[in-house]
């Protein structure tokens, strides 16, 4: 009788899992895997700059060596968004970067590097760095300097000339394998601004780069070099968290119905 149980129980256990197996693969995949989303925001188009159409205004950016050889890139169709409050009233002032600009930067180092791009009264300042072991680089800073003589922002107390928002340095952007460019459809990067008085004032930005791709430590050619893409990275996140959350509570359950399983039996075994 003892055995026939045993066998009973065990039967049960295969389809119990089974069926739990099969529910954590549809249900699981609703569950948040804190991914890094892309967003969307609204970028109210400059009343005095012409919005280019779709595949128009991709501009391509580059810092040269002394020997001429590229050593960053960058293509996008970029816009930059200030926030700042006027009265308690939130204001915006916003550019698209045009594809006339001075561009220049510093790769004399061989796990740091930077690229200044400068038109109006705007200057943004990259820097890039490798991580520890030089397998991968990064945007390491950001920096939007901004001239309060431009019409929109007279407005703004600022100490000179000009104010600065940057990005959280905390966090890495973009990282890729050295050797390969970033690549993404739309990315965006929140600024923010350090000194208090910029705070009071409600300052704050976003770099917006549409049709993005980017790689600096070249040296072995003009071009971009094999992308590293946003889209593939999310898709790979998606795939693989529901999997392993639902492949461990699989095994939880399993492991918790075959103790109970063993010791019922062990109990009826030493009744009889």
């Amino acid at each position: 009788m003892a055995r026939q149980h045993l066998v009973t129980l065990s039967k049960h256990i295969v389809v119990f899992c089974s069926l739990l197996c099969l529910v954590s693969s549809i249900n699981l995949q609703n569950l948040p895997t804190y991914k890094p989303r892309t967003v969307k925001p609204t970028v109210a188009a400059p009343t005095n700059v012409t919005v280019p159409a779709p595949g128009e205004g991709v501009a391509l950016y580059r810092v040269t060596t002394s020997n001429g050889d590229t050593c960053i890139l960058l293509k996008t169709d970029a816009v930059v968004e200030v926030k700042f409050k006027v009265h308690g009233v939130e204001e915006t002032g916003d550019a698209y970067i045009p594809e006339k600009t001075i561009v220049d930067g510093d790769c004399q180092y061989g796990d740091s590097a930077s690229m200044r791009i400068s038109w109006s009264e705007y200057v943004l300042f990259w820097e890039f760095a490798k991580t520890p072991g030089g397998d991968t680089w990064y945007v390491s800073n950001i920096e939007l300097t901004v001239g309060t003589s431009l019409p929109a922002y007279h407005t703004i107390r600022a100490h000179g000339s000009h104010f600065k928002l940057v990005h959280n340095n905390h966090k890495m952007l973009f990282p890729t394998p050295v050797g390969k460019s970033y690549s993404c459809d739309e990315s965006v990067v929140h600024l923010e601004a350090k000194d208090k008085e910029a705070k009071d004032q409600g300052l704050s930005g976003s770099l917006l780069l549409r049709a993005f791709q980017l790689q600096p430590f070249m040296y072995k050619g003009a071009d971009f070099s094999q992308s590293f893409e946003c889209n593939a990275q999310l898709r790979f996140r998606d795939e693989t968290a529901p999997l392993a959350v639902g492949s461990t509570l699989a095994i939880a359950v399993l492991m918790t119905v075959t103790g109970y399983g063993i010791y019922r039996f062990l109990v009826q075994g030493n009744n009889n």
